[in-house]
């Protein structure tokens, strides 16, 4: 959590150290999972051999230490949600993180974005600052970092709120702190005002039709909204005054210039060493174009299997997409689960990876940085979700249960 710290208290070499100890419990705690461990050893091999290629660099023992973190939290909520209790602990447990990130987020960016939220701008929070590292310049948190975290939170959210259940535990605890993440991660949305983000939740939004095409009234509302998004930026674009569509016209087309020299700088930079990268987080200290200021500073490539590709090379990236994809799969096939509580976790936490990953194609949240934690620990949520599935369908004496034996066991299971 704290590597710089670690390393002015205990030396240099502590904070990797206890970064690679991580990282090897994870690859014990993954033996269970047999194509995961597979491809989890190899991202591990390659996070180690990218940290190697430059020992001495702080940002990069930063991100070792964060994605060892997060592969760790991984592992452990994967075990340790193996009940219906554990599971909804563990739910709690990421909203209540969520909320935390989230209310201290908005504390802590641009005053200037509050100045249409006369109530949150006058309140303790606004004038909060974060003294942790990685916070641009006065401690200010990148609003589209912010609104990356609300694309985590907000699915396993809104997955807790819509789950009908009869539980206590569901009805006092659970739905409400999933109502409030969901109201604070609306109200991101709307101060951050990120293209980026915006455009991963039509299409996080566009994937939950393609999964299921049946004609319910939730489908149907969900249709709506995503048909609805390009005609209502066709009605905004049309009543606001022609200065202000030639602003926003020109801010979008600097922008996109901008991450066009940044992706183009980036691919270059991967030709040198192509199968193991540059080494991790090493892009934001190369990458320095003509006539910016000395404290010039883009943290990424602004695409995260580009970034990911230059951090642990080619072959981490293809092991990182193969333990995203693990996840997903396994993700769909909880959510078909007789548990409903399995069904919420897998949801919402599939969902989660796949809004982070489409907010990555345009922007990124990098291996290793402290807000990839969440993305972790949603795909552990996944992993416990499917396992309790699976204890529901594994044959039992070589014969599979009675599919309706299973699911009144299932019933009784998560009524307990």
């Amino acid at each position: 959590m704290l590597p710089r710290q670690v390393a002015a208290s205990a030396g240099a070499w502590a904070g990797p150290g206890l970064s690679m100890a991580a990282l090897a419990l994870s690859a014990w705690l993954a033996l269970r999972w047999r194509w995961l461990r597979a491809w989890l050893i190899v991202l591990i091999a390659t996070l180690c051999l990218a940290w190697l290629k430059v020992p001495g660099s702080a940002t990069a023992a930063s991100h070792l230490a964060g994605a060892s973190l997060g592969l760790l939290l991984m592992l452990l909520l994967g075990r340790f949600a193996s009940s219906v209790q554990r599971l909804r602990i563990a739910m709690l447990a990421f909203l209540g993180g969520g909320l935390v990130v989230l209310a201290f987020g908005l504390g802590s960016i641009d005053a200037r974005r509050l100045s249409e939220f006369e109530s949150l701008a006058s309140s303790p929070l606004a004038a909060l600052r974060l003294q942790i590292e990685g916070l641009e310049k006065g401690q200010i948190v990148n609003t589209n970092a912010l609104a990356a975290a609300a694309l985590l939170f907000v699915p396993l959210g809104a997955s807790v709120l819509l789950r009908r259940s009869e539980d206590r535990f569901d009805r006092f605890v659970l739905k409400p702190a999933g109502l409030v993440v969901v109201a604070a991660g609306t109200l991101v949305f709307a101060v951050s005002n990120s293209r980026s983000a915006w455009a991963a939740a039509w299409l996080t939004v566009f994937v939950v039709l393609l999964r299921d095409l049946h004609l319910r009234v939730s489908r149907v509302l969900l249709g709506t909204a995503v048909l609805a998004q390009p005609f209502a930026i066709i009605g905004y674009v049309h009543w606001i005054s022609h200065d202000d569509w030639i602003h926003k016209a020109d801010v979008l087309w600097w922008t996109v210039y901008e991450r066009t020299l940044i992706v183009n700088a980036a691919l270059e930079r991967l030709q040198v060493s192509p199968w193991l990268g540059i080494g991790l987080n090493q892009f934001r200290h190369l990458y320095k174009p003509v006539g910016s200021p000395a404290d010039y500073d883009v943290a990424h490539a602004h695409n995260v299997f580009l970034q990911t590709a230059l951090d642990v090379g080619v072959v981490g990236l293809v092991a990182y997409c193969c333990v995203l994809g693990y996840v997903l799969l396994r993700a769909h096939q909880a959510a078909g689960s007789p548990l409903r509580v399995c069904r919420t976790a897998a949801f919402g936490g599939g969902l989660a990876l796949v809004a982070v990953t489409a907010f990555g194609l345009a922007d990124a949240v990098a291996l290793g940085a402290k807000l990839g934690m969440f993305q972790w620990a949603a795909a552990g949520i996944v992993l416990g979700a499917w396992r309790m599935h699976i204890s529901q369908t594994r044959p039992e004496g070589g014969q599979g249960r009675d599919p309706a034996a299973r699911y009144a066991s299932a019933s009784r299971e998560e009524e307990c």
